[in-house]
């Protein structure tokens, strides 16, 4: 409100407060010594130039806004885990439908299978011979029990027999080699076939696949399940301060329409957050803007202030009050909460006292 006219006469005076010696009247609102600066009081006869409030018991809220997109929830990320071998065959295309458990593509192992059954045939083939050197060497213990034996023919036995089982120790250390060669083949072989982990659509298949040369762990084939769906906020500040389990709202300006959702992930390394509706709604279409409000901070029935009146420096924070003889006054106060339209107020005023609202 513009002054008029006839205050151009009003006396203003600047003084120093001192921090020993200020006592607040009133009702008790606040009680308790607290430690005052040094601040200037302005004073002036303006009682009729301002709007005024007194402080009242409300909750105080803070909130915050963070933009979000409708989007499909359910991903999977396909990739071989092993490199430097050709993609054979890829069974899909973008946009096909698949099940848990479908066979997707396929790395060129045939190699590998194919040593794979060499090296079976050389294994059985080993236990056949092992098993005609341990009748040979049966046979050779027994002669060698045998009472009629003479000592060179004893000896000659003895020869043999060492021979025989140095023979089945080669035979049966190859095999065991071939066992774990075998082995690591059918992890490599196994690790080179993709399948859908999930139900859903193929929405990314890497362009040229087939006949290129895989990498280890580079996506490859994706897949989404359209069904599960939600909104996403990616923000390196919200992950801060947003918790899996925060309620929220989201607003979609568009159709003016409100949900209630829940937070169900949040990553803070690809600084992403995800909510889930409470309620589906599917009729949102996909990459709907809208908007999280999320409430950092709450403080039920205290007493409060709104903001405008709320002055803060590095140090203090202090209101303008109008005291009994309709004198602007500077006066320290103590906060709590500052909310989003409203400041908890813990100290520094009485309830009868008078505080100006800032102007516009």
């Amino acid at each position: 409100m513009k002054r008029s006219n006839t205050r151009k006469s009003l006396i203003r005076m600047t003084a120093l407060l001192c921090a020993s010696s200020v006592v607040f009247g009133g009702c008790g609102l606040f009680s308790g010594e607290e430690e005052k600066h040094s601040i200037s009081i302005v004073r002036e006869n303006m009682a009729d130039d301002y709007n005024v409030v007194s402080c009242e018991k409300r909750d105080v809220v803070l909130t915050s806004t963070v933009s979000c997109s409708y989007t499909q929830l359910m991903e999977e990320n396909l990739a071989f885990p092993v490199g430097d071998k050709t993609v054979a065959f890829v069974y899909v295309n973008e946009g096909d439908e698949v099940k848990e458990g479908d066979l997707l593509a396929k790395l060129d192992v045939e190699q590998l299978e194919k040593d794979n059954i060499s090296m079976q045939e050389e294994i059985d083939k080993n236990e056949f011979l092992i098993k005609q050197t341990d009748e040979m060497i049966e046979f050779y213990e027994n002669k060698i029990n045998s009472s009629a034996l003479s000592l060179s023919s004893k000896e000659s036995y003895l020869t043999k027999l060492q021979k025989l089982r140095e023979k089945r120790r080669n035979y049966n250390d190859q095999n065991e080699f071939d066992r774990i060669k075998i082995s690591a083949n059918e992890q490599q072989i196994s690790a080179g076939s993709l399948y859908a982990g999930i139900d859903g659509n193929i929405s990314f298949i890497k362009n040229n696949l087939q006949g290129s040369n895989a990498n280890a762990q580079e996506k490859v084939i994706t897949i989404l399940n359209a069904s599960v769906c939600g909104f996403q906020t990616n923000d390196r500040n919200a992950v801060d301060y947003i918790k899996v389990g925060d309620r929220v709202s989201v607003d979609i300006s568009t159709t003016e329409t409100s949900y209630d959702a829940t937070v169900t992930l949040v990553d803070k390394d690809a600084f992403k957050i995800v909510y889930e509706l409470d309620q589906p709604d599917y009729s949102i279409q996909m990459g709907t803007r809208g908007k999280v409000t999320v409430v950092r901070g709450e403080a039920k029935s205290v007493w409060a202030l709104p903001k405008s009146c709320v002055f803060q420096t590095d140090d203090f924070a202090y209101v303008y009050i109008l005291n009994d003889d309709g004198v602007r006054e500077m006066r320290e106060i103590t906060v709590g909460l500052i909310g989003d339209d409203y400041v908890e107020i813990t100290g520094g005023l009485s309830e009868n006292d008078t505080v100006i609202l800032r102007q516009s």
